[in-house]
């Protein structure tokens, strides 16, 4: 169906100047026109008046665009900005108007009673102080020249008897549009689901202004709903109303039911538990309303935090929140709101006993990875959800978590020449000393070097004990580094695992949170490849293609590693993206050594047992906590435990992310001591 809009924006010169009213204007304007969201024609200047002079400038204007739709067939979308005021009707006022003449303005509820009857529907969005008094009297609609055989929706910025302030309607409506609802199908109505999320983003900007609407719909013939847009969040669902949990669900819970709808809905689940099949049993009809009511839960829970979290509604926050919260790899590619509260309500999380304690934890991660308090309303929430406990324990640990990333000891190590005996598997001399850095908040609080008793394991075993030691010294008293960024050339990982070195009471991973970094961004010698900042560069577009779910991990089998020289030419000729090992390769130490400039993000296996399809089983399974730098722990992946899964305790992981990538960038200009680089 054809789709015409037109939108009015006014100043008067008896009121006061508004300031936002010309870009709000265009702002919708450009909305309602885009093909892929409001989808109306692009009638060019026929579809924006600005500053009208007169009444009849509107109504000529208006009833243009209406006569575009009804030769159409199609539907026409208006839209008022500007002052109005009451006469006991709204009165739109144009340039020239004044409050002691209703004349000079225009009829909003005649004009609008007047279009409706002229096409196959009508949508208006007033934008004015009074806007509540816009909508024509039901009457007027039901006895005009379509005797009632009419659609029209009427939204309003305001109560009859209120002021409106900063074309604020027009700004949130434009917002909400572009950005589209999760928990909808294909269209985007004036219904609850709407008009909900428009008032909580108005009601972000304080004014008190009332948000309403009117429905009138009375027609028989009607080809489909009286939409306002394109849904722009209904491409990832394909407009389901349902989320893959819950159609999962419903599928196992119905499989041996003859007659099941062939899109799971609302309506489609109501209906079939209304038919009362005969192989439906007592117990599985008791499994499919419970689903039923937990749904009903989803849809409200989507709705409220849409309300509530604003700042949390967007897919680099929802897919950080879904990851830190340890959902599954398949909700965190591609977060929807909807999906990750049915997780949460329907199936809950590893980390809980009950279906709904994840959901605590869900609302911890968005609060943390958007960055804002929980609001009064949440925390009330929260404790009718019967979820304090576990919506606390995650908020206090994901804090934490962040805490002891911003609090942490870089150790430097310098790269291992080759070995010095061809034939052997000796390897040179281990450096004489590493550097230390302690960080806090992004600060650097001190720098230093140790050096090493011997050139060996143990002699940099102790010289990380003694930077440890000093780093205590930095912190404010009580403090110490729980995160420690071992930075070390491949020929060193390889065969060294400085998680298991004993540093203390405790090993280094046990006391620690400990992650492994390639070390040729941070370390000058003269064994480091001299084009090696050029990780940083690589990193960042890593970084960025996995914060927007497009970065999958790429696989090196046997056949790749053989040819090292070739390995390398194909990855100077691709895109950089996170790879990993099938196998530890023979020659583990110089490979590692060589694919390091190209891959700031690489997993390889830490033995020689395991198949190549069995790791890559393993990885691919746990690929989402490999990502989650609060589940890698090296505590957990130090040593394997008699009869239990080898798991994380099999994967080793050289990563480099954004607060690593932060710390590089200190060094790219060349600077002769770590005291001047991270000045």
């Amino acid at each position: 169906m054809a789709r015409h809009a037109i939108v009015v924006a006014s100043q008067c010169a008896e009121m006061p100047h508004l300031a936002n009213l010309e870009s709000a204007a265009e702002g919708l304007r450009s909305v309602l026109t885009d093909p892929d969201l409001g989808g109306a024609q692009q009638d060019g200047a026929d579809s924006l008046l600005l500053d009208p002079q007169t009444p009849e400038d509107v109504v000529r204007a208006v009833l243009a665009a209406a006569g575009r739709a009804r030769r159409d067939g199609g539907v026409l979308i208006v839209a008022l900005l500007g002052h109005g005021f009451t006469a006991p009707q709204l009165r739109f006022m144009v340039r020239g108007s004044t409050q002691a003449s209703a004349a000079s303005a225009v009829d909003v509820p005649g004009l609008l009673g007047e279009v409706a009857n002229e096409t196959d529907g009508v949508i208006a969005l007033v934008d004015t102080c009074h806007a509540g008094a816009a909508p024509p009297s039901p009457d007027v609609l039901a006895n005009g020249v379509r005797a009632g055989q009419l659609r029209l929706a009427v939204v309003m910025a305001a109560a009859s008897g209120q002021d409106a302030y900063g074309m604020n309607l027009s700004l949130a409506l434009a917002a909400v549009l572009r950005r589209g609802l999760d928990d909808r199908g294909p269209h985007l109505l004036v219904d609850d689901d709407l008009m909900s999320t428009v008032r909580a983003e108005v009601l972000r900007q304080g004014s008190g202004q009332s948000i309403g609407r009117s429905v009138f719909d009375q027609s028989d013939f009607a080809e489909g709903p009286l939409w306002l847009a394109h849904n722009a969040r209904a491409s990832h669902a394909t407009g389901a109303e349902l989320g893959p949990v819950a159609v999962s669900l419903l599928n196992e819970a119905t499989q041996e039911w003859s007659s099941k709808p062939a899109r799971w809905s609302h309506l489609s689940l109501t209906a079939l538990l209304a038919s009362g099949g005969t192989d439906q049993t007592p117990a599985q009809r008791i499994r499919v309303e419970e689903i039923k009511a937990e749904l009903q839960e989803c849809k409200k829970t989507v709705r409220f935090l849409r309300e509530q979290l604003p700042e949390a509604m967007h897919t680099e926050v929802l897919r950080k929140a879904a990851r830190r919260a340890g959902f599954p790899a398949s909700l965190v590619s591609d977060p929807q709101l909807r999906d990750l509260v049915e997780y949460a309500i329907l199936e809950g999380s590893p980390y809980v006993r009950s279906a709904h304690s994840s959901l605590g934890r869900l609302v911890a991660a968005l609060l943390v990875e958007s960055g804002v308090a929980a609001p009064p309303e949440l925390d009330h929430w929260i404790a009718t959800h019967r979820d304090v406990v576990s919506f606390k324990d995650s908020h206090k640990e994901f804090q934490q978590a962040d805490q002891s990333a911003r609090t942490r000891l870089v150790l430097g190590i310098p790269s291992i020449p080759e070995k010095q005996d061809k034939g052997g598997d000796r390897p040179a001399e281990w450096p004489r000393q590493l550097h230390a850095w302690v960080l806090q908040g992004g600060r650097t609080l001190g720098s230093s070097e140790f050096d090493a008793p011997s050139r060996d394991e143990a002699g940099m075993t102790a010289a990380i004990k003694a930077a440890i030691a000093w780093a205590r010294g930095c912190l404010p008293a009580g403090e110490r580094p729980q995160h420690v960024d071992v930075a070390a050339c491949g020929r060193a990982l390889a065969r060294w695992h400085p998680e298991q070195a004993p540093t203390g009471l405790q090993r280094l991973g046990i006391a620690h949170r400990v992650t492994l970094r390639w070390n040729s961004s941070i370390v000058r010698n003269n064994s480091a490849d001299s084009g090696a900042l050029e990780v940083n560069d690589l990193a960042e577009q890593v970084l960025d293609a996995l914060d927007a779910g497009g970065a999958e991990l790429s696989w090196l089998g046997p056949a790749d590693m053989a040819d090292l020289d070739d390995l390398v030419d194909r990855l100077a000729s691709e895109p950089p993206r996170p790879l990993a090992l099938e196998q530890r390769p023979a020659g583990c130490d110089e490979k590692l050594s060589a694919l390091a400039a190209y891959a700031p993000i690489l997993i390889w296996p830490q033995g020689t047992d395991d198949t190549p399809g069995e790791f890559r089983a393993t990885v691919d399974g746990l690929w989402n906590k490999i990502q989650n730098e609060q589940e890698w722990h090296a505590g957990r992946v130090i040593k394997r435990v008699e009869g239990v899964p080898a798991g994380l305790s099999e994967v080793r992981r050289v990563w480099h992310d954004r607060q690593w990538l932060a710390f590089c960038r200190l060094f790219e200009t060349r600077l002769s001591s770590p005291e001047e680089e991270t000045a």
